[in-house]
């Protein structure tokens, strides 16, 4: 082959890979915005009598050790939770309990139900629906503090230290989710 054809068929390839470069849709680049009025349909216009649609609204609700009782700075977490929720008709409200390590499975699984009931109560008591709510208890299952806490000595309520760390094993987590 001489090079003029050499030549010829290099500059065939650099010009579709130049222009192949050039159109082929970049995955980063987003589109452009239209520009111009938009139509907006009766039915996807947003009415003043429905609410947008929202996500799921969540609260974590911390307890003493050994207590099912709502401290108060926790009850107001709930008292806004409450408000959302009865402003939302089609929601369910999940309460899950939860206990730290410390004691025996059965006793924690115990504790853990009424905490969640405790939850389950407060809010029946700020005007949500009791149908609506479903408490379930997960005792010291799910530990949110994993292994932060391991090798603190005795796992006993004398170990103010390793009571302390587990702090965050006593709760309920509180979730208004769509459905029902």
């Amino acid at each position: 082959m001489d090079s003029t054809k050499r030549w010829t068929v290099v500059g065939v390839i650099v010009l579709i890979i130049a222009l192949l470069w050039l159109f082929w849709p970049k995955a980063e680049e987003k589109p452009a915005p239209v520009k111009g009025p938009v139509a907006v349909t009766p039915a996807a216009a947003p009415s003043a009598a429905a609410p947008a649609a929202e996500g799921p609204l969540t609260a974590t609700v911390l307890f003493d050790y050994d207590s099912s009782a709502l401290r108060p700075g926790e009850a107001t977490k709930l008292d806004d939770l409450a408000a959302k929720a009865k402003g939302r008709a089609s929601d369910r409200v999940d309460a899950v309990g939860h206990a730290d390590r410390i004691g025996s499975e059965p006793y924690n699984a115990g504790l853990s139900r009424r905490r969640a009931e405790a939850v389950r109560n407060h809010l029946v008591g700020k005007g949500v629906e009791a149908a609506r709510i479903r408490a379930e208890a997960k005792g010291e299952s799910e530990a949110a503090t994993g292994t932060a806490c391991q090798k603190m000595g005795p796992e006993n309520r004398d170990n103010r230290k390793l009571v302390e760390c587990l702090q965050r094993d006593r709760r309920v987590e509180v979730r208004l989710a769509a459905g029902r």
